[in-house]
This record gives C-alpha cells, sequence and structure tokens, in this order.
C-alpha cells in the first residue's frame, strides 16, 4: 500500500470515529505510522486529505451509477442495483459512510467541491427515471423530484447504518423502497 493510501485510510478511520475537527495531523500521522512531514508531501492540508477521500469515492459511485444507466436493462433493475451498490458499499467501509453522511452538510462550509459533486449522482437518477418514461415503462413525473426523493432515501439508510449497524433492517428498506417505487411509477 502507498504512503498516500495509508494516510488517507487513517484519516477514515480517525475522521470517523473522532470526527473531521479531531483528526489532526498529528493524529493522522501517528494512525498511518508516518511522519507529520510524510503527510505533507502528499496533501498540504487536512482538508486536502479530506477532499481526496470525497473524490476517490465519489469517483468510484459516478462510475457504477454511470454504468448502470448504460446498461441494457429496465429501469427498476438499475436503481435496484445503485441501492444495492450502496448498501454494498456501506458493507465494505463502513467508516467512509459515517464520513460522508458526517460531512456532507459542512461542504459548502469547507468549500469541498468534491463533496459537493455528490448531487452530480441524482442527476445519472434523473436519466435513468428519464429513459423509463421515454420507454413508456413509467408513468410520467418530475423525475429531478423522484431522483432527490431516491437519494433522500440513500442518505436515510446512511443514517440508520451509521447509528444502528442493523444491515438485515437496511436490506428490508430497500426491498420495501424498491417496491413503493415500482408500484408508484409503473405504467398501468
Amino acid at each position: 500500500m502507498s504512503k498516500k493510501d495509508m494516510i488517507k485510510d487513517a484519516s477514515i478511520k480517525l475522521i470517523a470515529r473522532d470526527g473531521y475537527f479531531n483528526a489532526t495531523t498529528d493524529k493522522i500521522s501517528k494512525e498511518a505510522s508516518v511522519a507529520v512531514g510524510t503527510i505533507y508531501n502528499y496533501f498540504s492540508s487536512k482538508e486536502e486529505i479530506l477532499n481526496y477521500i470525497f473524490d476517490t469515492e465519489l469517483q468510484k459511485r459516478y462510475d457504477f451509477y454511470n454504468n448502470m444507466k448504460n446498461w441494457h436493462m429496465d429501469w427498476f433493475l438499475k436503481i435496484n442495483g445503485i441501492l444495492n451498490f450502496h448498501l454494498q458499499e456501506m458493507r465494505k467501509e463502513p467508516d467512509i459512510s459515517k464520513i460522508i453522511l458526517s460531512e456532507k452538510i459542512n461542504a459548502h462550509r469547507y468549500n469541498m467541491s468534491s463533496l459537493i459533486k455528490f448531487s452530480q449522482l441524482s442527476l445519472i437518477i434523473s436519466d435513468i427515471l428519464q429513459q423509463g418514461i421515454n420507454e413508456e415503462k413509467i408513468r410520467s413525473c418530475d423525475v429531478k423530484i423522484i431522483s432527490l426523493i431516491i437519494s433522500g432515501f440513500l442518505d436515510a439508510i446512511t443514517y440508520e447504518f451509521a447509528t444502528t449497524d442493523d444491515f438485515d433492517n437496511i436490506e428490508y428498506a430497500i426491498d420495501e423502497f424498491c417496491t413503493l417505487l415500482k408500484n408508484g411509477l409503473v405504467t398501468l
């Protein structure tokens, strides 16, 4: 593992556990087993580390969402795939989910452009919904509003996970939400 990734992983662990303000470069260097100066070889500030974490996560999600949008499958399977990808990522890297949830509100305050860009993911969901409308598989609706509802649901299950670590309940919630979406949007 590269030193940059060691710093990133240590930062994730500390920020998830102690919060952004309490994760100092001294603590990060100790957690990563590198000198403080080494951190500054890769990052100019703690904010840059956080931005790097968000950039990495945004790119991963953007690539997956975009691939789902372009696959030749039903809109419902695409949305279901996105929701389950989100669950899979929470399982794989629970600390990332906690950081994104806790720091999302402060993104504008810190001018974290990468976290602000997370809103672009809802545009891909809007595109998937519009494809469903164009294929006459979804009734006419405001895709931006439905996309915001889906994005809000993703935030809600992330919060549920962050406060309970109950994956069974989250899986059930995804199934119920998908049923609600399908029943509410499918053309008759």
